[in-house]
């Protein structure tokens, strides 16, 4: 049974916390192949902690960007609707006409402030944590460069790969 997601589920949340976490493979799943049991140990040990912790952030950053245009688009709104009220009135309401700068001023800076750094955090944290998920299905069907190597060559690559990730500046 498919259930639809309600609008409230897909609206920022004030103060995000990451959800239930789910795995890369489930339980279900990995019990069908018991011969990969010491691969999914190994990624579970060394790449799925750097996995989730990207996969926060990405969520976490992608939670204030949305919030972030939610505040603007509703000030906006609220400062337009400012400028009818004053156009309705005939004009000459400095006091409608000084709190839709002032609003106008303050989203403004708000905007140019902000500088889309949100929206970059979670392209780079988005890109990191599925870059992992990558590597972890080549790690597990021993593909690419880890084709042809030992377990133990196996493990430390995947270390250095995950390093990598970690390392990485993709802004």
């Amino acid at each position: 049974m498919i259930r639809k997601p309600s609008l409230t589920r897909r609206l920022p949340q004030l103060r995000w916390r990451q959800g239930d976490e789910w795995p890369i493979v489930s339980a279900t799943q990995r019990a069908e192949f018991p011969e990969f049991e010491a691969d999914f140990g190994v990624l579970d040990a060394v790449l799925v902690p750097a996995y989730r912790r990207f996969d926060g952030e990405a969520l976490e950053a992608q939670n204030r960007f949305r919030r972030m245009q939610l505040l603007l688009i509703s000030g906006g709104a609220t400062a337009t609707v400012l400028g009818i009220i004053q156009a309705a009135l005939g004009g000459g309401a400095a006091v409608l006409g000084t709190a839709e700068a002032v609003l106008a001023g303050l989203l403004a800076s708000l905007a140019v402030a902000q500088g889309g750094k949100a929206h970059r955090h979670f392209l780079n944290s988005r890109l990191k944590a599925e870059r992992l998920r990558s590597e972890y299905f080549v790690f597990l069907t021993r593909a690419a460069e880890y084709a042809e190597l030992t377990d133990e060559k196996r493990r430390a690559l995947l270390r250095r790969t995950v390093t990598e990730v970690e390392d990485s500046d993709t802004g």
